[in-house]
């Protein structure tokens, strides 16, 4: 009866060869990593590339000291930290003014829609100019690379709201705090811990990028002086770190995000 059935409308296999997709993605990422440590031990030369096993000793080794883990990893996940703080308040607040607000979003949405067509990282020097190389302007500019996706998702699940629902709401007398608490903001939930998990994504990218050019501590400044200096190992080991770094940071936002998401209940 299914093989009657058009490929469109036939229900998707859950296994491939008796394996599950998720076996499937180990097995495909032990094969990649098998691939890179061959290669890096037979033709690629030690100056450009290490093995991966090389890269896990050297990233446990740098973990073990406690120099590293204050001066370079701590300051990295607080920067992040403080992004994604300020990415949210800010996007959810801004997403919030422009769906009450016609003016706003007729005035902003056109700048929305080309934001990231624009190199934010150029502004850099007249932010270093204005506040100094530290912290401030590594989570202003990291902030407001983040901040935008969060807009974007907020203001779709401000307008998901239905409007019987609105008018049930004034007919209910429904002061405007009430109504945001109550209805508008469990309603657009899903959409808005979207726009975090993005936004998560954004702010980490943004703190690591700009230490790079900014900073003179963190995963960023780091990997880019071990590159300068010919640190190969460590180059390529805060590389690891930072990758393992923003997959704990995922899966832990969005655990507490998908909890706070009705519609996967």
């Amino acid at each position: 009866m299914t093989a009657a059935l058009p490929r469109y409308a036939r229900p998707r296999p859950d296994r491939l060869l008796g394996l599950t997709p998720a076996v499937w993605t180990g097995v495909l990422a032990v094969l990649a990593l098998a691939a890179l440590e061959v290669l890096a031990r037979t033709v690629v030369d030690p100056i450009d590339l290490v093995p991966p096993t090389t890269m896990v000793v050297r990233t446990a080794e740098l973990l073990g000291t406690a120099g590293f883990v204050t001066g370079q990893v701590l300051p990295s996940l607080g920067l992040i930290a403080a992004a994604f703080a300020l990415a949210g308040v800010a996007g959810v607040g801004l997403a919030y003014t422009m769906w009450r607000s016609p003016w706003w979003r007729l005035a902003l949405q056109p700048y929305l829609n080309v934001y990231y067509a624009i190199p934010i990282f150029a502004v850099y020097p007249i932010l270093v100019v204005l506040l100094g190389t530290g912290g401030v302007p590594i989570v202003l500019l990291s902030a407001a690379f983040g901040a935008v996706v969060v807009v974007t998702n907020s203001l779709l699940g401000f307008d998901s709201v239905p409007e019987p629902v609105r008018k049930l709401a004034r007919s209910r007398n429904l002061g405007t705090r009430r109504y945001l608490t109550a209805i508008l903001l469990p309603a657009a939930l899903p959409d808005i811990a979207s726009g975090l998990r993005l936004g998560l994504v954004y702010a980490t990218i943004g703190v690591l990028a700009t230490e790079f050019i900014l900073s003179t501590r963190g995963l960023g400044h780091e990997i880019a002086d071990a590159y300068h200096t010919f640190r190969t190992a460590d180059m390529y080991a805060g590389i690891l770190l930072i990758c393992l770094l923003a997959l704990a940071l995922n899966i832990a936002v969005g655990a507490v995000l998908d909890r706070l998401d009705w519609r996967r209940r």
